[in-house]
Parts: structure tokens; C-alpha cells; sequence
């Protein structure tokens, strides 16, 4: 009963807090360009509003419009509930699930797709098929780094690598991680639609991927897709943060240790998150067709990762 209470406060934990990001990366932009910006905390107001908006639908949407909304938020919430935040014990954990996860956030993915595709508008369409190419493309760079950290590991459970990660420390830590820290990032942004793959901050018709998917979106199917997204960040900057800042995590299940913990890796999340910012501000977006080459340098950069260490 106690490890299913500290898997439920770890998931609760990765949900509440990724408004939080989501706000402070906008943040961070404003400052960097000189601009007053809504506090850091609008993401939960913009959740609440929407919550209590009816949907509109299209004439032209099936049923597939109705549940894809809760397809993705649910897709999103099983992956978090895969990742351990400060203890090992998680609602989900058994062998292999770091390919789950993977595949997990693929059938969100393809859902999402889906729901761009069947509300009949162009832009749903040109998202959806911007979307299935990144996706692709990321995948097997997403699956290496993972695969990576797996072999040093010994094992594909994502508890049990944090965990020895976290034993071995920062002392330990393999010089080929540095390369897959960076080709991580590369992946991090383009899943989550940032700059410069993608910008989500404008309705541009030729430059939107993410956003031309949900343009149809309203009230609390929004509410969904949004703090689906919002999540979805948080999942890559918890994976990473929780690998390459091995602090914070405890076997003992005490309150000291959870309060630690969470503290922990709230600073962890919110470190990780500065870069994004720094290079959304710095980067123009790049054409869609420059988006393989990005692509492939992260996928580059795993596989280099993955030679070093057996070197």
C-alpha cells in the first residue's frame, strides 16, 4: 500500500508541475527579449478557463474528434506514471517498460495525427503529416539514447537505471553520456514541437505543426491537448534530468526523503528547462525540409554515444 501511495504522489507530482514549465520557459523568453509576460502560474488559469468551455466540434468530425482528446491525455498520464521522480517505486514498473514508454508516446502521437486529419481542414492535415515525419524521425534517435543508458545499466526497467545511475554518481558518470545528453536535447525539442523545429507561440499557416493539429480544439478538449503537451515536456525533462543529475533519489520511503526528493527534482526539472528557453530566444525556425538534418545529427550523436562506451 505504501509503494502504490508513493507511485501515485511521483505521477501527481510530474502533472502539477508541468504548468509550471510550461510557464517558466515563456518566462524566461520574455525577460531575455525585453517583455512584461503573464506569471508563471498562467498555465493553470488557461487549464481552468478551458475546463469550463463547452466543445465545438466540426460537421465534418467522426467520433474519432471525441475521443482522441482523451486517448492523448491518457497516453501522456501512463507514461508518467512509468517514471520514477524521487523513489524507485512507481505505478508501473516491470520489465522493459522504457520500451513502453517509447511506444507509449508514439500511440499519442498517432492519435493526435488522427484527430488533425479528421476535422477536414487543410491545416489539420499539412500538422498531421509534419507531425508523423518528426515523429518518425526522432524515434529511432529517442530509442537509441535510451537503449544506451539501458546496456550501461544493465537492465531496460526505467526504475531500476535511475537507480543505479544514482548509486554510481557523478564520479562515475561515462564521458559518452555527454553526447547523448545532447542529442536528448535535440529529440526534446523536436517532440514537443519547440524552436526551431517548430514554434508554439504563432498560428503562422506555414509554419505550424503541432498547433495546425489542435486548431479545430475547444474547451475542454484543448484543456487536454494542452496540458497533454505540457506533460509530454515534462516526461523528456524528467528522463533527462533524473540521468544526467544523479541527486535526489532514495530508497528509504520516509517523509524527509519524499520532501527532499520532490525538492529535488523540482530544481532538476526547472535546470533543464533554462536551455530550451535560451535556444527558442537565440534560433530562428528552420525550414521543415532542414528538420532531417537536425534530425539525423541527433541520431549521430546516440550512436556515437553508444560506440564510445563500448571503447
Amino acid at each position: 500500500m505504501k509503494e502504490l501511495i508513493i507511485g501515485i504522489i511521483q505521477l501527481l507530482v510530474i502533472l502539477v508541475i508541468s504548468p509550471l514549465v510550461k510557464g517558466l520557459i515563456h518566462k524566461i523568453k520574455c525577460y531575455l527579449r525585453g517583455q512584461r509576460c503573464a506569471p508563471v502560474w498562467q498555465g493553470y488559469r488557461d487549464i481552468y478557463k478551458l475546463l469550463k468551455k463547452e466543445v465545438v466540434l466540426s460537421n465534418n468530425a467522426s467520433w474519432i474528434s471525441i475521443v482522441v482528446p482523451y486517448i492523448v491525455f491518457g497516453s501522456t498520464v501512463v507514461v508518467a506514471s512509468f517514471l520514477p521522480v524521487f523513489s524507485s517505486h512507481t505505478l508501473l514498473s516491470f520489465t522493459g517498460d522504457i520500451i513502453a514508454l517509447v511506444y507509449t508516446l508514439a500511440l499519442g502521437t498517432f492519435f493526435l495525427a488522427l484527430y488533425g486529419m479528421d476535422q477536414g481542414s487543410a491545416f489539420g492535415g499539412l500538422g498531421s503529416s509534419r507531425e508523423m515525419t518528426i515523429a518518425a524521425l526522432a524515434e529511432p534517435a529517442f530509442m537509441m539514447i535510451i537503449f544506451t543508458f539501458a546496456l550501461q545499466t544493465g537492465t531496460t526497467n526505467i526504475s531500476e537505471i535511475f537507480s543505479k545511475i544514482h548509486q554510481a554518481g557523478i564520479s562515475h558518470f561515462p564521458v559518452s553520456s555527454v553526447f547523448a545528453l545532447i542529442a536528448l536535447l535535440i529529440i526534446t525539442i523536436a517532440e514537443n514541437g519547440r524552436m526551431p523545429i517548430d514554434n508554439p507561440e504563432t498560428h503562422l499557416e506555414l509554419t505550424m505543426v503541432h498547433e495546425a493539429m489542435i486548431l479545430e480544439a475547444s474547451g475542454r478538449h484543448l484543456a487536454l491537448f494542452e496540458i497533454s503537451s505540457w506533460v509530454k515536456l515534462t516526461i523528456f525533462l524528467t528522463v533527462a534530468s533524473n540521468i544526467f543529475i544523479p541527486i535526489g533519489f532514495y530508497r528509504e520511503t520516509s517523509l524527509v526523503t519524499i520532501l527532499a526528493g520532490m525538492l529535488f527534482f523540482i530544481v532538476k526539472i526547472l535546470i533543464f528547462a533554462v536551455p530550451i528557453a535560451f535556444i527558442e530566444i537565440s534560433m530562428a525556425k528552420l525550414r521543415f525540409f532542414r528538420v532531417p538534418d537536425i534530425m539525423t545529427l541527433g541520431f549521430v550523436l546516440s550512436l556515437i554515444s553508444l560506440v564510445i562506451y563500448y571503447l
